[in-house]
């Protein structure tokens, strides 16, 4: 297949698309996800350089697949499994797996990321806090109990969104 700008310019405004509002609202809208994959599955039903509506419906079924299980076992949101749905539709079977592997590695540095970094700061501001939260008596006052704990949610479309860009760069290059 060869990949023209116009292409590069819908897959990247998409995933742009899914991954800002992925990260302000922690969803992806089915008004998002929905006419994508359409879309996907007509631009290469039509386009003269399109690869197939059988290719593009692969994509579709290996994307939808992959986050599949994760979400019937609790580990994702129904938006992401969408998502890769429609991105399968545009990119199909190998780019689908290409720009998976790349983000789910990239999701991978940010969580450890995240981790060690929440690691360093707890560790830290426990320490902080003791001193700080000294009572009239000398005696500490247990401020580690009272802090709230803040769940960390990586949002998977920015990973996905990273590993499409360079998938996108890969096929470009190789046109």
């Amino acid at each position: 297949m060869i990949v023209g700008y116009d292409y590069v310019v819908l897959v990247a405004g998409f995933i742009t698309a899914a991954a800002f509002t992925d990260y302000r609202t922690r969803k992806i809208p089915n008004w998002l996800t929905v006419p994508t994959a359409v879309l996907g599955l007509l631009y290469h039903s039509f386009a003269p350089n399109g690869f197939g509506p059988w290719m593009a419906l692969a994509g579709f079924a290996i994307g939808f697949g992959l986050l599949l299980l994760p979400w019937l076992l609790g580990g994702g949101g129904m938006g992401d499994v969408k998502m890769l749905a429609a991105l399968g539709s545009w990119l199909g079977p190998i780019g689908i797996l290409v720009a998976f592997a790349c983000g789910a590695g990239i999701a991978a540095l940010m969580a450890m990321s995240l981790m060690f970094g929440s690691v360093v700061t707890s560790g830290i501001s426990s320490t902080q806090r003791k001193f700080l939260t000294a009572g009239a008596n000398g005696g500490t006052v247990n401020a580690d109990a009272k802090a709230k704990k803040t769940k960390r949610v990586l949002p998977f479309a920015i990973p996905v969104a990273i590993g499409t860009y360079l998938t996108l760069a890969w096929m470009l290059l190789r046109s």
